[in-house]
């Protein structure tokens, strides 16, 4: 009963953000990023560091699209005065935000396809991908993670009046502790475990492993880093959205948390 809930809210989202040109907003400005990105690491002469900053915009429209939409629909309910009937049903709201940020993981895969065409045909990078196998799987078990991740943020959503600020808020701290654009190792020591505790951080390494030639070392613990950290959040998400559900139809603020 779960899989339909959420394949439902999929379908209702899928058809949303098809009508909805700010969602798509990432696939404009994604090129724009990687050309920013691939000119300073061609500047000072740091071609090793190309797949960075590939697999960074590609990670990067990922994340904020899945914390975009995570928002966006916590805010639509409420503008509509559906909110409260949404949390009066009886399945998990965390099922739904979770169902409905998956289909728009899509949109932002294809901004990794889109840096990787800017690196390639712009800049005329060879970039291939040395083990395409773990590559595809490395990516579809981070857009899972990514929209389980994303729904255990949306807590914050809904017990705020103005989503955009904890949009914001939430957005870059994940970009520097998950080493979407450097590595993790390039920041302080004290701060390392901090960032294996993100997701992103596992995904991002295991990505860019996955294109140089050498041998791609503990694969599956990799992977079950990334799917264990999304699997996580995904349960806090559904007992913290419930506790702030209960607690702002307590307070008789729902509409207005």
């Amino acid at each position: 009963m779960s899989v339909r809930v959420m394949a439902a809210a999929a379908k209702v989202q899928w058809n949303t953000s098809m009508r909805a040109p700010e969602h798509m907003l990432i696939v404009v400005t994604a090129p724009v990023m990687s050309v920013i990105f691939l000119s300073i690491v061609r500047y000072n002469d740091r071609d090793d560091l190309v797949a960075n900053a590939v697999i960074g915009t590609g990670l990067f429209g990922i994340w904020f699209v899945a914390v975009d939409v995570a928002g966006g629909v916590i805010q639509n309910e409420r503008w509509m005065s559906t909110l409260d009937l949404v949390l009066a049903a009886p399945r998990a709201f965390a099922l739904v935000v979770c169902g409905r940020i998956l289909p728009v993981m899509l949109i932002g895969a294809f901004t990794l396809a889109e840096s990787w065409l800017v690196a390639t045909v712009g800049f005329g990078v060879q970039l291939p991908v040395a083990h395409p196998g773990i590559a595809l799987i490395a990516l579809i078990v981070t857009l899972l993670a990514t929209a389980c991740t994303a729904t255990m943020l949306a807590t914050f959503f809904v017990i705020s009046r103005d989503t955009t600020i904890y949009q914001n808020a939430l957005s870059y701290p994940f970009y520097i502790l998950g080493g979407v654009v450097f590595p993790l190792s390039v920041l302080p020591d004290w701060i390392q475990p901090l960032g294996r505790v993100i997701f992103l951080s596992w995904s991002a390494d295991l990505l860019r492993d996955s294109l140089s030639g050498d041998e791609v070392h503990d694969v599956v613990p990799r992977l079950g880093a990334i799917a264990g950290l999304g699997a996580i959040a995904l349960l806090l998400g559904i007992v913290l959205i419930r506790k702030a559900a209960d607690r702002a139809r307590r307070t008789g603020m729902v509409s207005l948390a």
